[in-house]
């Protein structure tokens, strides 16, 4: 059990590790605040092209989802104003970031050759949260 935490930590620390070399190739900066609460969610600033990552968030395992989530509001194009336009706005861009981070947590296996048993193991490793579960099968 031991060695399994330590390699299951070494793996997460190798996607954030890629995830943040990603957004400096694409101009992204990333911030990780310690002052947050655990229940505050990370968010995406596109007027600075950057997102701040809660480091304290309850569930430590989703952070590598969430990174690639909030690059994926800022790769898209997603703006404060339009997501705020509407609640149909608001899922709709959720939806896109949501897909756009799947595809990325994609192409790092695919760029490491790392396989797994089905989509749910995928979504285990790399902290996909249940409720996106539904886009697994459409992405993968």
């Amino acid at each position: 059990m031991y060695q399994t935490q330590i390699q299951k930590e070494e793996a997460r620390n190798n996607v954030i590790k890629w995830l943040m070399n990603y957004a400096l190739d694409h101009q992204i900066g990333i911030t990780f605040s310690y002052a947050a609460k655990n229940d505050d969610p990370s968010e995406a600033f596109p007027e600075y092209s950057t997102a701040v990552i809660n480091a304290n968030y309850k569930n430590f395992d989703e952070i590598p989802f969430i990174i690639a989530h909030e690059i994926g509001h800022l790769m898209l194009g997603h703006s404060k104003k339009k997501y705020y336009a509407s609640p149909a706005n608001k899922i709709r861009m959720e939806r896109e970031a949501n897909e756009y981070a799947l595809d990325l947590l994609t192409e790092y296996c695919d760029l490491n050759e790392i396989h797994f048993y089905n989509a749910y193991t995928f979504a285990e490793a790399f902290g996909v949260p249940k409720d996106c579960y539904y886009l697994l099968n459409e992405v993968l």
